[in-house]
């Protein structure tokens, strides 16, 4: 059953529910990125719901909240668990587009940063350049 999309609440409950049953990440961060898309949300206006975010408004969270970050590359994970989560809103409910994708990639980060992602699994790049080819 598809969520009430212009409500950040129900979809972010959906989300969260979809990560923990695909199991793509540990159960801490799945909860970490259900987190800081709760923390963008309570950022917007009340009215603006997850099918009416603007690259406006996700430019403008980071800009106001990056220096609260914990660590310099957190505003990158925090981009990416948002992306994702808007991706999955897109494809699961037939959304028109998402519309912060490719926004920031690792090319944004200084080079000492992606230095410190090594730890991590590092996100590949979006190749808009590809040309889709379909075999009918």
């Amino acid at each position: 059953m598809a969520p009430d999309c212009a409500s950040f609440h129900t979809a972010l409950e959906w989300y969260a529910t979809r990560l923990a049953a695909k199991r793509r990440f540990p159960a801490a961060e799945a909860q970490q990125q259900v987190r800081w898309i709760r923390q963008f949300s309570e950022c917007l206006p009340k009215q603006v719901g997850p099918t009416e975010v603007s690259v406006r408004d996700v430019v403008l969270y980071f800009a106001e909240q990056c220096d609260n970050f914990g660590e310099p590359v957190e505003w990158y994970y925090r981009y990416k668990a948002l992306e994702s989560f808007f991706e999955e809103l897109t494809r699961e409910f037939s959304l028109a587009s998402n519309q912060i994708r490719g926004l920031y990639d690792e090319s944004d980060l200084e080079p000492e940063l992606l230095e410190r992602m090594t730890q991590r699994h590092r996100f590949a790049p979006v190749n808009w350049s590809r040309e889709e080819r379909y075999a009918y």
